[in-house]
């Protein structure tokens, strides 16, 4: 019994720790994705992924896929760069989670907690000058799949 729960404080220090480096990755290109959108415009970046098959508006047989649109907005490109790169297809919550880490440090989630679904918003900068940050992960009836989606708005 006290080697399975060793076991399982193993299992959940990793868990925590990968989540933590995950995170760290993100949060680089995302601050500066959102410290750059200026007072008065607003910016949205969405990533999508889906699991046992494809996109309904892609051909093709597809254990899952992954695709991210940042609206042609330059600083967008390595948030999704690393998304493709290093996102969870079976656990979009997961992703979410990781966003959540880097724009609202102080926030945790519990070991073994599943986001299905979250709207969250949070300001990034001082009270004169940042941006709101709306952070939205919900089903994709349109292409299938997940989406989350990162709309930025400075102020």
């Amino acid at each position: 019994m006290t080697q399975r729960a060793s076991c399982l404080l193993i299992g959940f220090v990793a868990l925590a720790a990968s989540m933590s480096a995950a995170a760290e990755g993100l949060c680089g290109p995302l601050e500066e994705y959102v410290g750059s959108v200026a007072p008065g415009e607003s910016r949205e970046l969405t990533f999508r992924v889906i699991v046992g098959g494809n996109f309904k508006d892609r051909e093709g047989e597809a254990y899952g896929a992954r695709r991210c649109d940042y609206g042609g907005f330059e600083l967008g490109m390595p948030v999704c760069k690393y998304l493709m790169e290093h996102s969870s297809i079976e656990s979009p919550g997961y992703n979410a989670k990781a966003v959540i880490a880097c724009l609202s440090p102080k926030t945790r989630f519990a070991a073994g907690t599943w986001l299905y679904a979250i709207s969250f918003a949070v300001k990034v900068g001082t009270e004169t000058r940042g941006s709101r940050v709306d952070l939205v992960l919900t089903e994709d009836k349109e292409v299938g799949g997940m989406s989350l989606t990162i709309k930025t708005t400075g102020y």
